[in-house]
């Protein structure tokens, strides 16, 4: 993890650890705009993390992506510590690796690891908002050791993935996975990896038989098909959550794919949502 003491260290006023404590109420299915790293220190319920239910108690250990959604339910309370990391903080070969896995990164650690994970959680927390110079260091040391053992245990090393030829129009595919929720422009994914547009355009749809423009719409489009199954958020907030500025061209969008409105689609897979009805 030779990468992340730059990032940290650059960016330390944008890095964030929190405590928090969920009693009776859980959350909501939700996803973030912004890298996490969770760790359970006590308590049970249970996880969702992309429609998988994982049992939440002490040791569970697990990163949220940006197009991994997930929800908390509370038997009895839960006490999760997080790591938030923007962006911007995410080392390329980091938050490529973590792309690049498609399933879930997670992990439970047993009691002596899980006691020692939270130990240098409460290490940082004491420390609150570090000013002088040594206490900064400490807290980039601990955010920086958390970060490795996580990695070592789900047994995922960003150092050793390397680019190939190959590999770029995979790396432009995960960079769309990763911002299509937001206004993301051809000519921005082509500034991102440093190419001329026109030849991004032109090898992309040699290679993947469609378009850059189509490959951002079918990200959405299929994201959107993900939700309306597998979660109770309206239409309305299906179509802002997968990167849509109205309902209009989700909807024109959507029965070009399926053949089918949004309401439809999710009706024929047999998910009842009462907010829906207003939505008829």
């Amino acid at each position: 993890m030779k990468d992340i003491r730059h990032v940290i260290l650059y960016y330390r006023n944008k890095l964030k650890v929190t405590f928090d404590k969920y009693e009776t109420n859980g959350e909501e299915m939700h996803h973030h705009d912004m890298y996490q790293i969770e760790f359970i220190a006590g308590g049970e319920g249970t996880l969702r993390l992309n429609n998988k239910e994982y049992p939440a108690k002490r040791g569970l250990m697990y990163a949220v992506r940006l197009r991994d959604y997930h929800s908390f339910e509370v038997s009895e309370t839960l006490t999760v510590h997080r790591i938030i990391l923007p962006l911007k903080c995410m080392p390329e070969k980091m938050s490529y690796g973590m792309l690049k896995s498609k399933t879930d990164i997670i992990t439970r650690l047993d009691a002596e690891p899980a006691k020692h994970i939270e130990n240098l959680f409460l290490m940082l927390h004491s420390r609150g908002k570090a000013l002088l110079n040594n206490e900064i260091f400490i807290q980039e040391w601990l955010i920086n050791i958390i970060i490795t053992e996580f990695f070592e245990r789900v047994k995922f090393r960003p150092e050793d993935v390397y680019e190939s030829d190959a590999e770029k129009l995979e790396k432009v595919m995960l960079y769309i996975e990763d911002n299509f929720r937001r206004k993301l422009t051809i000519s921005e994914v082509a500034d991102h990896f440093k190419m001329n547009t026109s030849y991004l355009n032109r090898i992309f749809k040699e290679q993947k038989g469609i378009t850059l423009y189509a490959a951002i719409k079918n990200a959405r489009l299929e994201y959107a098909k993900k939700l309306l199954i597998e979660t109770n958020l309206s239409i309305a907030d299906v179509c802002k959550t997968c990167g849509y500025s109205d309902s209009a061209n989700l909807l024109r969008d959507f029965k070009k794919l399926t053949g089918v409105a949004p309401l439809r689609f999710r009706k024929l897979k047999g998910v009842v949502n009462e907010l829906d009805q207003d939505e008829e």
